[in-house]
């Protein structure tokens, strides 16, 4: 069995429910949802960690600030943290204690440069004035011009060490994780390669604090290496030196559900550091084509592109990284899905073996890579050019459908694509690793991006697919003259589904 990481934000659990919420309504918000299930750490998250969700000696709670409160999220936060603090506690007192009663370790995550307290509205406002804290006033030079924080700067390393000492003396926490996905940058621009060692001193002393009492460290990171180098963060020293015992894996503002974890692995277990790929609570990655999110009903997921994502979605990217050599996966922003998501996957998600011949929903990420999509338009990267004749896509399948089939399982592949710029649909034709496709003849044709894009499903053979890699292509059959722009695959989902029974007395392994 491998182990499951449970992110919780740590604003939204007191944010969905009346104020003031008691120590029991803490615990059974928190941490009585994933008790009993195969979620072995409890991430309690402070956002960027200016205004805090805990009790500190220098750092202003939530909403303290704030002259005039007139949002009722943002009063129950603040009503319920001056009720617990009356009562001699505070949420991170109440989640740790609950999480060791439940046998599962608690991690103290701060993300390492938040922007939600930069955030403005049209008339200039701020949107988040909860989040604002007198250290930025105070520090202005040590701030980017975004308002983060910079990192070259030695206030802001004497800050976050102050930060991370403090919850290391006070609270009874078994680690400290560093979330690196919330948000780049780090230095100003230009000055990542002169920073790089300046952040690696600082993770060094981080190491240093929490060896020093006896706490794990671990950190969050883009799944691109690559990325993370080039913006300042030399992982690639951290794990060499064994500066951390855990990394979880997660993009920034999108998900990622189809990027390997195989650099991570490969360099993190060298020295016994665990990984854990990531997925987020709440997709947000295709606008247009459905009411969740809108406030009409709770997201539905891939179907609409909003809300948390299916259970076979969650299957399809974790066995993708069991097959890698994951430890486990994470679960990240989960705590504020708009919609419940299945339970079933507390469990089911720590199984790899449990994971073979289930449903499984496989997302291709056309979207660029840490784009927030959701809010701007964009180009997907699987597209055919005017000039070309066919285009073809990466997906990886983690399942051995041959031997399924062989056994007598076969699956039922559904393969759906979402086109913009296509005028007849005969004039491509789509294959999968070179076999032909077919359309089941289900078309919705709707108006999105300013365009009019083709909602199409198409039967896959199933003994077309391959365990491991395998290639999506599109085909031009017939030009389109005069018309200059791509025919872009704006949606791309392989349903792969498995007979509801198996016949008695079949072994399946």
């Amino acid at each position: 069995m491998k182990s499951i990481i449970y992110n919780d934000d740590g604003w939204s659990s007191y944010m969905r429910y009346p104020a003031p919420m008691t120590p029991d309504d803490i615990e059974r918000v928190t941490v009585g949802p994933v008790a009993g299930t195969a979620v072995r750490v409890y991430q309690f998250c402070s956002l960027g960690g200016h205004a805090v969700n805990y009790t500190s000696s220098f750092l202003p709670r939530v909403g303290e600030a704030m002259a005039r409160v007139d949002t009722l999220h943002v009063w129950r936060m603040r009503t319920t943290l001056r009720h617990l603090d009356e009562s001699g506690t505070d949420p991170l007192k109440i989640v740790s204690a609950a999480c060791h009663q439940a046998g599962i370790a608690c991690q103290f995550s701060l993300r390492m440069n938040d922007a939600h307290h930069t955030y403005k509205k049209p008339d200039g406002s701020w949107y988040f004035p909860e989040l604002l804290s007198p250290w930025f006033d105070a520090h202005t030079g040590a701030l980017l011009p975004s308002g983060q924080l910079d990192y070259a700067c030695s206030d802001v390393h004497s800050y976050r060490i102050a930060q991370i000492d403090e919850v290391l003396s006070r609270y009874d926490v078994d680690g400290i994780d560093l979330d690196f996905t919330r948000f780049r940058p780090w230095f100003a621009p230009g000055h990542e390669k002169a920073g790089m060692p300046r952040m690696t001193d600082l993770v060094r002393r981080l190491r240093d604090a929490t060896r020093r009492a006896s706490k794990s460290l671990g950190a969050r990171f883009e799944y691109d290496p690559k990325v993370c180098i080039e913006s300042g963060l030399d992982v690639e020293t951290w794990l060499s030196e064994g500066l951390l015992d855990q990394v979880t894996l997660g993009g920034v503002g999108d998900h990622t559900p189809d990027a390997p974890s195989d650099w991570w692995v490969q360099h993190a277990h060298a020295r016994s550091c665990s990984v854990f790929p990531g997925m987020e609570g709440q997709l947000h990655w295709m606008p247009g084509s459905g009411g969740g999110g809108a406030g009409t009903h709770p997201g539905d997921g891939v179907s609409d592109g909003f809300g948390p994502p299916s259970l076979a979605y969650m299957r399809a990217v974790a066995a993708n990284h069991y097959a890698s050599g994951a430890d486990g996966v994470s679960l990240f922003n989960f705590t504020c899905a708009d919609g419940p998501f299945e339970r079933a996957a507390l469990t089911e998600l720590a199984d790899p073996a449990g994971l073979r011949l289930k449903d499984k929903q496989y997302v291709l990420a056309v979207w660029p890579a840490d784009a927030q999509i959701y809010y701007a338009p964009w180009s997907s990267r699987f597209r055919l050019e005017p000039d070309a004749s066919e285009v073809t896509y990466p997906i990886r399948i983690a399942d051995n459908v041959q031997m399924a089939i062989a056994r007598g399982i076969a699956p039922r592949a559904v393969l759906t694509l979402d086109l913009m710029g296509v005028n007849h649909l005969d004039d491509l034709a789509m294959t999968v690793n070179g076999v032909p496709i077919t359309w089941t003849g289900y078309a919705y044709n709707h108006y999105d991006h300013g365009c009019w894009n083709d909602l199409l499903t198409f039967d896959v053979p199933p003994g077309a697919l391959s365990q491991g890699p395998n290639q999506i292509m599109l085909k031009r059959l017939r030009d389109t003259p005069g018309f200059e722009g791509a025919v872009e695959v704006r949606k791309c989902i392989l349903d792969v589904q498995y007979p509801a029974a198996i016949t008695p007395g079949q072994i399946v392994r």
